[in-house]
């Protein structure tokens, strides 16, 4: 049987639903049991492939990270952020009252300033970061998220064990954000060198300084580091470099123990004074800054970093400046005319809503402060002009 269909002032793709139409209605004529079967089974799939295999964890770096709110200030001139909310280690962490830490009570350390949280790793290892949310059940300013849930999601990691390592609330997946109070843990892999931005998926939604719990300081760095790299400490006190001094130089320099830990009787005992990392695989320090060295604090095996004429010894150890850059803030400002319904225009470009690691230097609290001749600017010649 032959069909002969012409595009005589039709559109051609009409012509072709009219030609399988007429298909399949002389099929249906000439067989119908078989046309019947044709509508009703269904081609056999094969099986779904098995999931691809975990990556492969060379060591396994532990971090034990908690949430908590903090307000802080933004600089010297009195910008705040009454909103604050940060990660750090638990060990940085103490009671506002009483014994013990628990949601909504929990404050940094006596000496520990706010900064974003910098956790590392290095290629081919994974971090296991057991996070505990201490956010008080309920905002404790205007200013914060509603939402209290929290975790550490990790832009860029690769999942270790499930869905459940992602720490975050995404379609039907199942949820891996915890409750005030509550914990985790959240397991990564690091494929590549490079730093990957970690944040609460609690919260992370809106704009122009209310950017959820971002806004309000609640994210940070891991920072995956060559295969086989040691990280040391680059930012101490003049006590840490006296303790942990086991000589001088024929310079006069003193010569240190990178391996001291602080001395019984500290606030600290027991805890490296240099390495981040301890003994037993455990992250103790967040430092923005740090040293990274090559295996037995040395240069890196040559090759680890491709050559460049202009700095031929890039296997050399390194100094790591981990800078986050925070787009709109949620400050408030250190003079009450930026919110005057008269001066705010005018001011509204030169207030401190840019920062970078918790901290800003817009040039209008630095200028108000200059001519009223107080704050740590009140002299300052460079700030008349």
């Amino acid at each position: 049987m032959r069909f002969r269909f012409r595009n005589n002032r039709m559109d051609r793709g009409k012509c072709h639903v009219l030609a399988l139409a007429t298909v399949w209605a002389a099929l249906a004529a000439i067989a119908p049991s078989a046309f019947a079967a044709t509508q009703l089974e269904e081609p056999l799939l094969p099986p779904p492939p098995p999931p691809p295999p975990g990556p492969t964890c060379a060591n396994t770096i532990s971090a034990d990270v908690v949430a908590l709110d903090q307000p802080f200030f933004w600089n010297r001139l009195g910008v705040m952020q009454p909103q604050g909310m940060m990660f750090a280690l638990l060990e940085d962490v103490v009671p506002i009252s009483g014994t013990y830490v628990g949601a909504g009570n929990a404050q940094l350390r006596e000496g520990k300033r706010p900064r974003p949280l910098v956790l590392r790793v290095n290629v081919g290892d994974c971090l296991q970061i057991n996070f505990t949310n201490l956010l008080a059940p309920a905002r404790v300013d205007d200013e914060q998220p509603a939402t209290r849930t929290a975790s550490v999601h990790v832009s860029g990691m690769q999942l270790v064990n499930s869905i459940m390592d992602d720490g975050s609330n995404v379609g039907l997946n199942p949820s891996s954000l915890v409750v005030p109070g509550g914990s985790a843990t959240y397991t990564v892999f690091a494929e590549r060198e490079g730093n990957y931005h970690l944040y609460s998926a609690g919260a992370t939604t809106g704009g122009e300084g209310n950017g959820g719990s971002l806004s309000a300081g609640l994210h940070g760095s891991l920072n995956v580091e060559p295969t086989g790299a040691e990280w040391y400490r680059s930012q101490v006190t003049n006590d840490d470099i006296q303790l942990a001094t086991i000589g001088k130089s024929p310079g006069g320099h003193p010569l240190l123990n990178y391996d001291a830990v602080y001395p019984v009787g500290h606030p600290l005992a027991g805890k490296p004074i240099f390495s981040i990392l301890d003994g037993t695989g455990k992250i103790r320090h967040s430092d923005l800054f740090a040293i990274i060295t090559g295996p037995g604090r040395g240069s890196f095996p040559a090759g680890t970093y491709p050559p460049n004429k202009i700095y031929p010894d890039r296997d050399q150890s390194f100094r790591e400046f981990t800078f986050i850059y925070e787009g709109e803030i949620g400050a408030v400002q250190a003079f009450p005319i930026f919110e005057d319904p008269v001066f705010s225009h005018t001011l509204h470009s030169v207030r401190d809503a840019f920062a970078i690691n918790y901290g800003t230097g817009g040039i209008g609290a630095e200028i108000l402060a200059n001519r009223l001749g107080i704050g740590p600017v009140w002299d300052c010649t460079g700030c008349k002009y």
